[in-house]
């Protein structure tokens, strides 16, 4: 590690912390981010995979948030259109529900102009059960009054975070995973000069000295407050479970994604088709224990499959069914105890310390890149207010392509897809492979589809249902930062989360390219085993 002063040193690699890195960067800030596990170990890996507008909001008159969101959600799609790709709802309307089909017509209309009408496309209302079928016929027909279908976006929220990062460190960012912040450095005023950390996989430790501070810790915030001993008076996070499980798509084939209202407490959740599978979620349950052992328990899966067989009687979906589970908490601002954890709001707050720490708390990943520019302009307030000097130009995230869009000829759908004629045309690819390899990696794929050219068997898939191929284990480690065969089977290439097996299968030859490329011991190899394995085992506690 470097031993200069850093401007800023960043404690969290999740969606925040790596949008403020990259933000920083770019400003022309000296920035360090370390990440006690991998980018996206957290709760920025266990979303729902939606960059959305926030329809739900309207219904709580948070106007704001719903402008802010489908503001957003355009950028997201200019800068990462190989990440951010628009995704068909269908909102299903049932006799007696509240609100009904007529009054939900105007509430997307409202919807759609908030967005400037510049959504990827106008909402569209289909009235009958005939209409509605024809779209999705595995919808409960009983009382079908009609559907609306809108536009949001899908997401790859691993790889979001990742790109950030990458990003980062192209900008000049020093970014550490497996490294731990163990405590602060201070001045005897109190003021705080640096913090001491540990790699987590080698045990070497460093004191590394920084003007301010940025906790962006997520779920683990208040638990961070406790840990560095840092004065507050109250909690700032009021934490809920989100859980998904994940079915195979023969036992519920969806064209589009469906908002549902559960039949058994009303909460807004969604059925998602999603990398060959599809994925019902989510739960919004209070969380009160450590974030590092959140897991889906029977209760919740027993009801993601009860509020899915709802509205899809002929999906008849059993826990036997599920392949896989994610679950992951909502940072959700503290609010009081009898408010339900649904009405609770998605916004952030940023708290800024004259002891040099700023705490970001709260939002949503659709917003991340706002809530990263305001943390970076609290600091650089913070600077002057403690009477230090900072260079820092003005922020650019906004127009900058995150790594995988860099150098498309137009930031658009249409542009990616040239690049997978591209890998078809010159590397002699199949049309499922290039189709993922492009909608992944963006412009980034030809690196991967050069190893493929040189070695066909680095072509060759990892599971025979999903398009994954071996090359793409190779390019995690030397490309994408992955050092464990858990970064890799989880985030960068997540069998985890949809293979019938879920990785365990390919586990050990995964790790023996690791372990060529990484120079591991036999005892390295066999403790990535074991970690790999007990993630699995965390998926599948709820059994």
């Amino acid at each position: 590690m470097s031993t200069a002063t850093y401007d800023i040193v960043v404690i969290g690699g999740g969606i925040t912390g790596a949008g403020i890195a990259r933000d920083a960067a770019l400003r022309g800030m000296k920035v360090a981010l370390f990440e006690k596990g991998d980018y996206a170990s957290g709760t920025s890996s266990k979303s729902s995979k939606l960059v959305h507008g926030g329809l739900r909001y309207l219904e709580h008159g948070e106007i704001g948030l719903v402008f802010e969101s489908v503001s957003e959600r355009r950028v997201q799609t200019k800068v990462a259109p190989h990440l951010v790709r628009p995704l068909p709802f269908l909102i299903p309307i049932y006799k007696g529900a509240k609100p009904g089909l007529e009054l939900m017509n105007v509430g997307l209309w409202i919807y759609d102009s908030l967005a400037l009408f510049r959504a990827p496309r106008l909402h569209k209302t289909f009235r009958g059960t005939k209409a509605a079928l024809a779209l999705e016929p595995q919808l409960r027909p009983d009382g079908l009054r009609g559907v609306l279908e809108y536009y949001d976006c899908a997401t790859d929220d691993s790889r979001l975070v990742l790109e950030n990062a990458i990003d980062a460190a192209n900008l000049g960012a020093h970014c550490h995973t497996y490294t731990e912040v163990t405590r602060f450095e201070r001045r005897t005023d109190g003021r705080i000069t640096g913090v001491h950390v540990r790699d987590r996989l080698t045990g070497t430790t460093s004191l590394v000295t920084s003007r301010v501070v940025i906790l962006a810790a997520g779920a683990w915030t208040d638990e961070m407050i406790r840990r560095f001993e840092i004065p507050m008076d109250r909690p700032l996070l009021r934490r809920t479970k989100g859980v998904h499980i994940v079915v195979p798509r023969e036992r519920l084939p969806l064209a589009r994604a469906i908002t549902l209202i559960s039949p058994v407490d009303k909460r807004v959740m969604f059925a998602i088709p999603w990398r060959e599978r599809t994925v019902l979620g989510t739960t919004d349950t209070d969380f009160t224990g450590s974030a590092d052992e959140v897991a889906a328990d029977a209760d919740d899966v027993k009801y993601l499959c009860d509020s899915g067989n709802g509205y899809f009687p002929g999906a008849n979906l059993t826990p036997e069914d599920v392949i896989a589970t994610w679950a992951g908490l909502r940072p959700l601002i503290a609010a009081p105890p009898n408010v339900d954890e649904s009405e609770i709001s998605r916004e952030h707050e940023v708290f800024s310390r004259n002891d040099g720490l700023v705490i970001i708390a709260g939002g949503k990943l659709t917003t991340y890149r706002r809530m990263a520019a305001q943390a970076v302009q609290e600091t650089i307030k913070l600077f002057g207010e403690l009477g230090e000097q900072v260079e820092s130009k003005k922020g650019a995230t906004k127009s900058r392509p995150l790594p995988g869009a860099a150098g498309l000829s137009e930031d658009t759908l249409e542009g990616v897809a040239k690049v997978g004629r591209s890998l078809m045309e010159d590397y002699g690819l199949d049309v499922d492979t290039a189709t993922h390899l492009c909608g992944v990696y963006g412009t980034r794929a030809p690196v991967i589809a050069e190893r493929i050219k040189a070695d066909r068997t680095l072509g060759q898939r990892l599971d025979p249902e999903l398009p994954y191929v071996w090359a793409e284990i190779e390019f995690a480690a030397t490309h994408d930062l992955a050092r464990t065969v858990e970064d890799v089977l989880g985030r960068r290439v997540p069998l985890l989360l949809v293979s019938r097996d879920q990785g365990l299968g390919v586990m050990e030859k995964v790790a023996d390219t690791l372990g060529a490329l990484h120079g591991w011991s036999a005892e390295q190899r066999a403790a990535m085993i074991a970690e790999y394995s007990a993630e699995v085992a965390l998926s599948r506690r709820w059994r």
